[in-house]
Order: C-alpha cells, then sequence, then structure tokens
C-alpha cells in the first residue's frame, strides 16, 4: 500500500467498524443483501477514493492511462444506463472491497445537515442547522413515524456531516502527496476521458463511470 494511501486507508477501517456496529443493531429493519443495487447509481468521488480503486483492483484489470478509449468516441455503452458501471449482470458490485464512502454507507440510516442559500443562490450554514435523516425505502418499511424517535438515537445513526469532512482532509493531504500530484496530473490529460477532465475542473471530483472505462 503506498504511504499517500495510508490515511484513507484507517479512515476506511474506522468506517467499517462503524458501519457493521450499525447493520448489527439495524439488522432486522435491513433488507441489503448481494444483489440489490436500487442505490448504485453512477456517482462521483474524491480524487483519493479513485486513486485508491485503481490501486486496489491491482493488477487484474489495465492501469489507468493505458490504452484508454474516450467515452465519447466509443461505441461502447453501459447497458445499465444511469447505474454504476462497476455491477456485474447479478447486480453485485465487481470492486467491494475498494467501494467508496458513500456505497460503503449504502442504506443505513444516515444524517445530514439540511442546505440553506442565500438570495444569490449561495450556500451559507446557520448557526444551528437543521439536520434530516435518509436511509433506503427498502428499509425500515415497518417503522412508522410516530417511532422514529424510538428507533434511531444518536447512538446508532451516522452523522455523515463529520464522516464527509473528515474524508475532506485527507483528501486535500492526498492532493498535495506526490502519488495524488501524478494522479491528477494524469485526469487533467484526459488520461481518463473527457468526463473526468471535466468534472475534476469544475467540481473537483471524478466520475465512477470514468474509472470502469479504464478497469474494465
Amino acid at each position: 500500500m503506498p504511504a499517500s494511501l495510508l490515511p484513507y486507508r484507517q479512515y476506511i477501517q474506522e468506517v467499517d467498524v462503524l458501519c457493521n456496529r450499525l447493520v448489527s443493531m439495524h439488522r432486522s429493519h435491513l433488507s441489503c443483501r448481494k444483489g440489490c443495487s436500487a442505490c448504485c447509481t453512477d456517482l462521483s468521488v474524491l480524487a483519493v477514493e479513485a486513486y485508491a480503486i485503481l490501486r486496489g483492483v491491482g493488477d487484474s484489470l489495465a492501469p489507468y492511462g493505458e490504452g484508454i478509449a474516450e467515452e465519447e468516441e466509443t461505441t461502447r455503452e453501459n447497458p445499465h444506463s444511469g447505474t454504476c458501471v462497476f455491477l456485474d449482470p447479478e447486480g453485485a458490485c465487481r470492486i467491494y472491497p475498494h467501494r467508496p464512502l458513500i456505497c460503503r454507507t449504502h442504506g443505513l440510516p444516515l444524517l445530514y445537515p439540511i442546505l440553506e442559500y442565500d438570495e444569490e443562490g449561495r450556500e451559507w450554514k446557520a448557526d444551528e442547522p437543521q439536520w434530516q435523516l435518509f436511509y433506503c425505502d427498502l428499509n425500515f418499511q415497518g417503522v412508522r413515524d410516530e417511532e422514529m424517535e424510538r428507533v434511531f438515537t444518536p447512538e446508532n445513526i451516522l452523522n455523515m456531516e463529520e464522516w464527509n469532512q473528515r474524508l475532506v482532509l485527507i483528501n486535500e493531504w492526498f492532493r498535495g502527496s506526490a502519488d495524488g500530484s501524478s494522479f491528477l496530473k494524469a485526469v487533467r490529460e484526459g488520461k481518463l476521458g473527457k468526463s473526468a477532465q471535466k468534472e475534476l475542473f469544475q467540481t473537483g471530483r471524478i466520475p465512477l463511470s470514468s474509472l470502469g472505462w479504464v478497469l474494465l
């Protein structure tokens, strides 16, 4: 494992420990199983997550930058348009051990702050933000509105604001590393395709579909 990924690997281990604990606590309310891919849409990830996927997959698939065909110029298409390119024909994840944060938390009760915007559409944070709980519609189907406070407590939900903030800091550290600089240079040069090049410029993120063009 490259040193540039050590903070991220430690972070993912902590996420997995917490998620496994929440799965045990909510098992009777969860319908998640291998092949259930309702949540598996075409997402974008931070640079450190993209690099971890590419390094984690290893030599079994082509390394980035070798033989990449621009997605806009090829006739090959994802047969499940709009879904993640890493799903196999049975709907199972082909990169499961290396999946990013958002995929590791799918289905669990997740707490997010409600975003506020000013009149010009700029995001701002209130002194005391409002929060909203999200989970997959296939889970917790038997929980009635009046039972929400009993079923969901601070001890059995995942505060995604905290975990996302930590991931952003890890990503910034990675971007400043030699591996991060080299990887981002490759993306900017179009070695992961035009979509990755464009989204990195606009949002600082990389589409999972762009990794699929390299790896699949």
